[in-house]
């Protein structure tokens, strides 16, 4: 299956060099070595980033080695690709983890995707090769297709390998999320049924951590969202009137204070929304385009409309037996707001302002097409809508000239030599220059769909002043407690 590739057969012996200066360890040829001894005397920034670069694509094509020792491992000792796992099947996964050095408590769930990702899917398994993605971002992708069928794991593999850039840059989290996206699009009413089992088996629990207690809730979807940004919201009003406590202390007193002062039989004291944004296809006829939930991921269609619907009439004097289960955890009432896209359907309509900040809907805007921090490969939730060319240096407030950024980044880019400019706008794309000459380019995820094709970008491009297409944000407000 894989001789197409081009990365095994006659290449293998070449790939791994043979040649080494260190006896009984991991082989290193001599112009490995002559590199690493001319990075480690110079002060040139610029070569130490590539040779960290050049050591990653190394250390990624020797994990794809390691994924294909191991599916070849659990075939021959009689695993299977598909069913419950065998006896057989967990000993080969006890064997894998020791021999990796890693804990057993993911080593079953890690043979099973090295299986599927060698059989089913040999275009990303070739980019794994090639050592364009490591070994967390490979799993973060393997994850949600393990509900595919093979043939769809199939499908998706075609998909992606015409849409090669889909992952590019990605962090663990947005690769995790494009790859449940496209479950949803296939799958979506199976994982609504899932959805609902796991809100039924949601619990709290409490374990021990280094010098503290830790307290692990599993809660339905649009509850977790909302209690979580209820959290933040309060934290930083106190933290604006004044208060000394960091952000992550007072949402730790707040939540305990909640925990313990608060009637249980009453409704959560939410005062914010849970945004959900979908497209009017999927809203009003049944599409099963996903739908989006900032600051979660993406939602099967069918379960988004039963959100919307769901919070509807209810009667605190109905039997339990008579109240949709989903009905009851928020009470909220639904308001919806349309945006636009460019030709295409996949991206956002620019828009600007005068004032130096991003605000209102500029920044809502922001935070809808920027659902990660736009540094490429950051997995930190992106809390700061930021200037791509400062505002100090003449940059605008505008759509194009802003992209969300978590704290980190946001600070880092202020360091003497890092430069960073807006090089398209529709579809958005960064390039980011820090000190030195290496540079990265960063686009958003479509908000529709799960890669943009190249070959459609310029179609997209000339005509995105015509035919101007809606998406939707349905706004589900919490009442006021």
């Amino acid at each position: 299956m894989f001789e197409d590739n081009e990365v095994f057969g006659s290449d293998f012996e070449d790939t791994i060099p043979v040649g080494t200066t260190f006896a009984n360890t991991p082989c290193l040829s001599e112009q490995e070595l002559s590199f690493i001894k001319e990075v480690l005397a110079s002060d040139d920034p610029t070569l130490s980033v590539l040779a960290l670069q050049k050591i990653e694509s190394q250390t990624a094509f020797l994990a794809s080695v390691q994924a294909r020792v191991t599916a070849h491992l659990d075939a021959t000792q009689g695993g299977t690709l598909n069913g419950p796992a065998t006896a057989k099947q967990r000993g080969t996964a006890h064997q894998v983890a020791m021999a990796r050095r890693r804990s057993q408590n993911a080593s079953l769930a890690y043979v099973r995707r090295m299986r599927f990702l060698i059989a089913d899917l040999p275009y990303l398994f070739s980019r794994y090769q090639h050592g364009d993605f490591s070994e967390k971002l490979i799993m973060a992708i393997l994850a949600p297709l393990e509900d595919m069928s093979r043939a769809e794991r199939r499908e998706f593999d075609r998909f992606f390998a015409k849409a090669p850039a889909m992952f590019d840059t990605a962090s663990v989290s947005e690769a995790r999320d494009l790859s449940q996206k496209a479950v949803d699009k296939v799958r979506g009413e199976n994982r609504d049924e899932d959805i609902e089992r796991k809100a039924k088996h949601r619990g709290v629990s409490f374990f021990k951590g280094k010098d503290c207690v830790k307290l692990n809730a599993s809660l339905p979807i649009e509850v977790g969202i909302a209690v979580e940004a209820s959290l933040e919201h309060e934290a930083q009003q106190l933290k604006k009137a004044g208060d000394e406590r960091s952000i992550s202390q007072l949402k730790a007193d707040l939540l305990v204070s909640r925990l313990t002062g608060h009637p249980s039989d009453k409704p959560l004291p939410i005062k914010l929304h849970v945004n959900l944004v979908m497209t009017d296809m999927a809203l009003l006829m049944d599409g099963n385009e996903p739908a989006t939930i900032p600051g979660y991921g993406t939602v099967p269609a069918h379960y988004a409309r039963r959100l919307v619907e769901a919070y509807d009439e209810i009667d605190d004097c109905s039997p339990i037996s008579e109240l949709d289960l989903l009905r009851r955890r928020i009470r909220v009432f639904p308001t919806i707001r349309r945006l636009y896209t460019m030709p295409g359907g996949q991206d956002l309509v620019a828009m600007d302002s005068k004032e130096r900040l991003f605000k209102g809907s500029l920044r809502k805007l922001l935070q809808l097409r920027d659902p990660y921090c736009r540094t490429p490969y950051c997995n930190n939730k992106p809390r700061h809508a930021d200037h791509v060319h400062q505002h100090s240096k003449g940059g605008k407030t505008s759509c194009s000239n802003g992209c969300m950024k978590c704290e980190f980044c946001n600070l880092a880019k202020e360091a003497p030599g890092w430069t960073e400019e807006v090089v398209r706008e529709y579809p958005h794309k960064i390039k980011i220059h820090p000190p030195g000459e290496v540079t990265y380019e960063s686009s958003p995820p479509p908000i529709i769909g799960l890669a943009r094709i190249d070959k459609l970008l310029s179609e997209q491009i000339d005509g995105r002043k015509k035919n101007s297409q809606n998406v939707r944000i349905i706004r589900i407000f919490p009442e006021a407690s």
